[in-house]
């Protein structure tokens, strides 16, 4: 059991390989945000884009959307399909029963039956409103329910208050459609989608049991959707196969294919919401907790880990989880604090949003593929996650980020790391490197966007 009571993923097997097995799947239980609230990343990054302060879009319900794209959406979703089948090796095929059909039917029919043919949580309502930054209020009359954006009771990086409610043929900003679409699928999409989840659509979906994560944690079911660990030594591979049944890349591509086919259906509005939701995961992808098992461990340390354990020594296994759990909790809470008083103070000089904003690397990017999650994006954030996690240490405090007494609450309000800093110089370099990550999260955004973009076409 972990600090709490909860209960991580441990694949059973014998001899040492089991030792690696159970240590790898307990470093991985707790945290499944990439960013948090990744429209302050989404804002900053499109904010430079020619045109796109001003570019507005119609809002339209998703049945609208539906009921018009029904007849040929089927062949889209199966094209899709066959790509996933013949190019993803560890994909769980979509079973038969899931195809998206051409019936007529009302909104909520034609809802569930696209949630189920993409296989996300079919409890999204996917209603209409757009997300304000923090510092911006939003009319008591104009507000949209927390319940209708999420599955979720609560989201600790995002206030409920910022949800603005829109109305189907309302005019809004392309920016604020595809930064508050960034967002989404930490509202819910990946939640409880697999068969040991304990819900029905967990059963019909075909994904089998969680590979890792820990299901008893509100996010922890999304963990496999948003995390890929394509950059682990052999040994690790041979040992703990289960973390390569990943699902960013499958997830980028259906929605870059949902965003086209939208676009090219004369659809506007839902070619920038799943551009958006395509957005999020290359965003996660910069995390570097997202694409390392155990950022700063080696090999050998986890293998030597794992044989105490098996011995009956366990306390260095549940230090180590603590650790790199609070580790990855500093760095969400820290970018997430410190960016969102940067809004509030408007402080738009602030090197974390300047760095999103920089588009001198952008040229690095310029044309996404999908060869560019693992090559490219993942590539580079899994390269800086070794010095990232020391630097952690040598910035804040030992009771966070050492010790392993407690995990660190990823849901608690009141906890800011920003307030408990070390010496400037220490600040410094922190500050760099995570300005860093985010202007290659600025990078892959416009990249993403720019591919996208019908009016970007030949620039």
């Amino acid at each position: 059991m972990l600090p709490g009571g909860e209960r991580s993923i441990r694949p059973c097997r014998r001899g040492w390989r089991g030792g690696v097995l159970a240590v790898v799947a307990a470093f991985l239980p707790s945290v499944a945000l990439g960013w948090s609230n990744h429209p302050l990343c989404t804002w900053q990054a499109t904010a430079v884009m020619p045109g796109m302060a001003d570019r507005m879009v119609r809002a339209e319900a998703v049945g609208t959307f539906l009921a018009d794209v029904s007849g040929r959406l089927p062949a889209v979703l199966d094209g899709e399909e066959k790509w996933a089948r013949e190019t993803l090796p560890f994909y769980a095929p979509r079973p038969d029963d899931l195809r998206f059909g051409a019936a007529v039917g009302d909104e909520a029919a034609l809802r569930a039956g696209f949630l189920h043919a993409i296989r996300v949580n079919d409890g999204m309502t996917l209603g209409l409103y757009v997300q304000r930054p923090p510092g911006v209020d939003v009319p008591a009359d104009r507000l949209f329910p927390w319940s209708s954006a999420s599955v979720l009771r609560t989201l600790e990086d995002t206030d409920p208050h910022s949800l603005e409610r829109v109305a189907e043929g309302d005019m809004v900003r392309v920016a604020d459609v595809v930064a508050t679409a960034t967002n989404e699928p930490d509202f819910g999409l990946d939640i409880d989608l697999w068969q040991d989840n304990g819900a029905a659509q967990g059963a019909r979906y075909g994904f089998g049991v969680q590979p890792f994560g820990n299901p008893h944690l509100s996010y922890g079911t999304q963990a496999p959707f948003h995390m890929g660990f394509y950059h682990e030594s052999a040994i690790v591979y041979r040992t703990a196969g289960y973390l390569q049944r990943t699902y960013p890349e499958a997830r980028i591509h259906l929605f870059m294919t949902l965003s086209r086919f939208a676009f090219a259906q004369g659809h506007p509005y839902w070619g920038w919401r799943f551009a958006g939701w395509a957005v999020h995961y290359v965003q996660d992808l910069g995390q570097p907790y997202h694409v390392r098992v155990l950022p700063g461990v080696s090999a050998a340390s986890m293998v030597w880990i794992g044989v105490l354990d098996r011995l009956g020594v366990h306390g260095p296994q549940v230090a180590a989880v603590i650790r790199v759990t609070n580790r990855h909790v500093v760095l969400e809470n820290y970018q997430y604090r410190r960016m969102s008083a940067a809004y509030r103070a408007h402080d738009m000089d602030d090197p974390l949003l300047m760095a999103l904003r920089d588009t001198s690397d952008d040229v690095s990017l310029r044309r996404f593929a999908s060869s560019s999650v693992r090559e490219v994006i993942s590539a580079q954030s899994a390269a800086v996650a070794g010095v990232l996690d020391a630097q952690l240490v040598r910035t804040f405090p030992a009771a966070d980020v050492v010790a392993a007494e407690a995990t660190l609450d990823v849901a608690d309000r009141d906890m800011n790391i920003v307030s408990r800093q070390a010496p400037p110089g220490e600040q410094a370099r922190m500050t760099r490197l995570v300005a860093d990550r985010m202007r290659q999260v600025g990078r892959d955004t416009r990249a993403v966007i720019r591919v996208l973009d019908p009016e970007a076409a030949g620039r």
